[in-house]
């Protein structure tokens, strides 16, 4: 049986929740109202989309456990976490002959430390397992993140007329805008990999493999590797962003000389919003809580009633 300071503990969770959602749903619609469905990403989501980065950075580690992590590797872990986050952004800003985002104000860096420190320091680590573990809270996070790289394809669009580029480099700044992020996520990731089964390999073998051999094998793992991401990013980056660029682009095509607006294309615009809602995988997460609702009902009600459920393959 549980102590009164647990019972009291989950008490206070479970009147804390509905707190929670309701601030995040009041600070989205804020955010949805001031910036609409504009080009630009507000305080709020920008710092949804920092914790989404940092928690999807964390958990594709090999080590993620962080309370035995040593200054050094916690070191190393920011200074990726940072590149991951800014790296692409700044090849935009260099593309369009501007200051990197990350050097233009200390609000961008401050918040993306301050999502940092939620998802890797929060006590009892309660943050980064409550975006792990909890389908609702994934269902808001991967919404904010629709909503942000929707938006990053409309500023890519943007940038380009404003510089009077052409589509392809619409398209160039597209890719690095909206999956900059995923892209180099993936490719620290394998670093981490290849590092992790290097250390496997060594503790395995006293000597360990030749340096010839070694290098070689790392050189044929990268090589598989680099055919592998290629091809993931043509078929799930590179094809799908060109549709939808080329849609905005065709739909802006016609507003060039006015100017694009925020009220450009709407039923376009929110069109390409439920597209990356889904795409982020958030209608995933609304399905799978839909499907475990149905199931705790069907259990429910059996117990009730005193039959059996459906199995969980009959479940709608």
């Amino acid at each position: 049986m549980a102590s009164l300071p647990e019972r009291a503990g989950l008490a206070l969770r479970q009147e804390l929740a509905p707190l929670f959602f309701a601030v995040f749903i009041f600070l989205f619609l804020q955010d949805a109202v001031y910036n609409r469905l504009g080009s630009s990403n507000g305080k709020f989501i920008s710092l949804v989309d920092t914790c989404r980065s940092v928690a999807q950075y964390r958990s594709g580690l090999p080590d993620t456990i962080g309370a035995n992590f040593g200054a050094r590797r916690m070191l190393l872990i920011t200074f990726a976490s940072v590149l991951v986050k800014f790296a692409s952004s700044s090849l935009v800003s260099a593309l369009l002959g501007k200051v990197p985002i990350v050097f233009s104000g200390p609000r961008h860096i401050c918040f993306f430390f301050l999502g940092f420190a939620l998802m890797w320091f929060s006590p009892g680590d309660i943050a980064y397992r409550t975006m792990r573990s909890s389908r609702a809270v994934k269902l808001l996070v991967d919404m904010g993140g629709g909503l942000y790289k929707m938006r990053k394809v409309i500023f890519a669009v943007e940038a380009a007329t404003e510089v009077h580029g052409h589509f392809a480099f619409a398209l160039l700044v597209a890719v690095l805008a909206v999956d900059g992020t995923t892209l180099s996520r993936r490719a620290f990731h394998w670093v981490e990999g290849r590092q992790a089964e290097q250390a496997r390999r060594s503790a395995r073998r006293k000597g360990g493999a030749s340096g010839d051999k070694a290098l070689k094998r790392t050189l044929s793992d990268l090589y598989h590797a680099g055919g592998r991401g290629a091809k993931k990013t043509l078929l799930t980056t590179v094809l799908p962003l060109t549709v939808v660029t080329a849609l905005v682009w065709g739909a802006a095509s016609s507003e060039w000389i006015s100017g694009i607006t925020d009220d450009s294309f709407l039923g376009l615009r929110a069109a390409l919003l439920s597209l990356f809602i889904w795409r982020a995988g958030a209608l995933d997460e609304l399905a799978r809580i839909h499907r475990e609702s149905m199931a705790t009902g069907d259990q429910v009600d059996a117990i009730k009633g005193g039959y059996s459920p459906p199995s969980k393959n009959k479940v709608l």
